[in-house]
């Protein structure tokens, strides 16, 4: 039987080799964990005590000041409620977006670690709220299908 600190070890091995093999290059970043770059975003993994445990975060993307604290609360709330899979969290006085997962087998891992980027999308949705665009990015390119042509 494998020691749970062991299989701690193995997991966090197994993720670093993953992340690299993405391209990633982590760098230690003290006890929060070990931080990497995705296109414009610096992401921690942070490594949890729970062994099959797989957490992303992306620290400190908006300030929380007296100001602008009730429109925060919304905005994170709304965000919440609209993406899956990650979500914001007023953490101190930042706001954070975290992407948790709990991982089953090895089988999957690379998928699941792409499947974490999601947390781009989730700072994009948030910054649009944020200023005030309420609507969701639409991934239909054709939404003049249902005009119709003037006679010629």
């Amino acid at each position: 039987m494998v020691a749970q600190s062991d299989f701690l070890k193995w997991t966090q091995e197994l993720i670093f080799s993953k992340l690299e093999e993405l391209g990633f290059t982590l760098e230690d970043a003290g006890d929060l964990g070990f931080i990497f770059r995705y296109e414009e975003l610096n992401v921690l993994y942070m490594p949890d005590d729970d062994e099959n445990f797989l957490r992303f975060a992306v620290p400190g993307i908006y300030d929380v000041t007296e100001e602008n604290k009730a429109l925060v609360f919304e905005v994170v709330n709304n965000t919440n409620m609209s993406i899956k899979y990650s979500k914001t969290f007023v953490y101190g006085d930042d706001v954070w977006i975290f992407y948790e997962c709990r991982l089953y087998s090895e089988d999957y891992l690379e998928q699941i670690i792409e499947h974490g980027m999601l947390l781009k999308a989730t700072y994009y949705l948030f910054y649009r709220k944020i200023e005030g665009d309420d609507t969701l990015p639409c991934n239909n390119d054709d939404d003049n299908d249902n005009e119709t042509e003037e006679d010629e």
